[in-house]
């Protein structure tokens, strides 16, 4: 198993100074970092020259650990550090990795696995078999939008990789009986759900749980429904190639501008600082200190 970076500053901490960050906090490239390489994509390809072609596609994420065969990839996916799966048709050998793949899937009903095969390579049979097993989606090499509809197959804004790293934030900074609340606003924040229902959703009315709230010294619904939209935004920024434009629009603002005051609010960040390498881990580590902090955003 061998370890690479789909980043170059990954590959070269010294590089990444605050300077190169505008008006970043000085911290901000460590946290940044820290944060991405707690977890990383699986690839296992049956050919290792392509190894650099999936680099490359895949720049715009954390950590890639390269899987030697199909059994290396099977330890490795039963790990929670594990966000993805990427898997030929067959390893280098020329085992079927239908098999793997199921018991992978048996082990982690939500961990994205997707099959990336060659059209002429891969016969129906194969494809068939590996659907059975349970993988997500299914890439074709040689298809023009290849880097789009792998991002897309790995980051969707409520998958297994989003939740699991805000999970760790709210484990570290959020008391215990109050994880739910704020897990409800994260999963919820493109609907902006009301008060009363995000109450409801813990057996309280919304003055019992403002006031508890408060009692916690957490910040208040409205502002967790805030951090939920932020957090969503900058995901889907860095993972995606969406435009700021259409980000907004889905999660319910005027305009591209509106969201663009909600990051810089929350982080001191542009959207295109946001999209660089780093900037969703950036703005997972300000709303942990807005949780130490409390109070409204």
């Amino acid at each position: 198993m061998t370890v690479g970076s789909a980043a170059a500053w990954y590959t070269d901490p010294a590089k990444a100074t605050a300077a190169s960050r505008g008006s970043s906090p000085g911290p901000r490239a460590l946290d940044a970092r820290g944060l991405a390489t707690m977890h990383h994509i699986l690839v296992q390809l049956g050919q290792v020259e392509l190894r650099p072609r999936f680099a490359e596609a895949c720049k715009a994420f954390g950590d890639i650990v390269w899987c030697d065969d199909l059994d290396d990839l099977a330890v490795r996916a039963a790990a929670r550090e594990a966000l993805a799966v990427i898997v030929d048709g067959a390893d280098r050998g020329g085992i079927p990795a239908a098999p793997v793949v199921a018991r992978i899937r048996s082990r982690r009903p939500d961990l994205p696995i997707v099959l990336w095969c060659d059209r002429v390579g891969a016969d129906g049979a194969t494809i068939a078999a590996m659907i059975e097993a349970g993988v997500s989606a299914v890439i074709i090499r040689e298809e023009r939008d290849f880097e789009r509809r792998l991002l897309s197959a790995l980051t969707r804004a409520s998958d297994v990789a989003f939740q699991q790293l805000t999970d760790q934030a709210l484990h570290r900074r959020v008391p215990t009986p109050f994880i739910p609340v704020v897990r409800f606003c994260l999963d919820h924040a493109v609907s902006a759900p009301r008060v009363e229902v995000i109450a409801r959703t813990v057996g309280m009315s919304s003055k019992t749980l403002a006031a508890q709230l408060k009692r916690a010294g957490m910040p208040p619904v409205s502002s967790l429904v805030m951090w939920g939209k932020a957090l969503v935004a900058a995901y889907r920024l860095e993972k995606t190639t969406e435009s700021v434009a259409v980000i907004a629009r889905s999660l319910g603002f005027a305009s591209g501008s509106a969201l663009r005051r909600l990051l810089k609010r929350c982080s001191n960040e542009p959207p295109q600082s946001i999209r660089a390498t780093g900037g969703f881990g950036w703005m997972l580590r300000c709303f942990e200190r807005q949780l130490a902090k409390g109070g409204r955003l």
